[in-house]
C-alpha cells in the first residue's frame, strides 16, 4: 500500500531527514521505522541496550583499531592481515578475536 504525506512542516521534514541519515535509511525507511515503533507501542529497553553494548565492547576489546593498524590492514588487502591479527592477539595474551570472527563480520557486512 502506498501513502503520500503532504504539508509536512519543514522542521519535521528536516528532523526526519537528519534521523534517516544518522540511521542509514531513506526518508521513507525512517518514517516506516517510526511508524512500526509507534504501532508496537514499545520503547527502548535501556537495560537490554546497555547489556548488549557492554557485550560488544568486551568481545572487541582486544582489537587494535589505531589509525596506523587500520591503514596497514587496508593496504595489505582483505585476507592477508587476518592471520596477523590473530598473531598479534596471541602475543598480547588475548585470543578471543581471530580471523574467523573478522571474516564473519566482513561477510555479514558485504551480504
Amino acid at each position: 500500500m502506498n501513502i503520500a504525506l503532504r504539508n509536512v512542516p519543514e522542521d519535521l521534514h528536516a528532523e526526519l531527514k537528519a534521523a534517516a541519515k544518522r540511521n542509514h535509511r531513506s526518508l521513507n525507511g525512517e518514517i516506516l521505522a517510526r511508524l512500526a515503533l509507534f504501532r508496537r507501542g514499545s520503547t527502548l529497553d535501556v537495560e537490554a541496550f546497555l547489556r548488549e553494548n557492554v557485550a560488544w565492547h568486551q568481545r572487541f576489546a582486544a582489537l587494535d583499531l589505531s589509525p596506523e593498524t587500520v591503514r596497514s590492514l587496508r593496504d595489505e588487502g582483505r585476507d592477508a592481515p587476518l592471520d596477523r591479527i590473530e598473531e598479534r592477539q596471541k602475543a598480547i595474551g588475548k585470543s578471543n578475536f581471530g580471523p574467523g570472527m573478522v571474516r564473519e563480520m566482513r561477510d555479514s557486512r558485504d551480504a
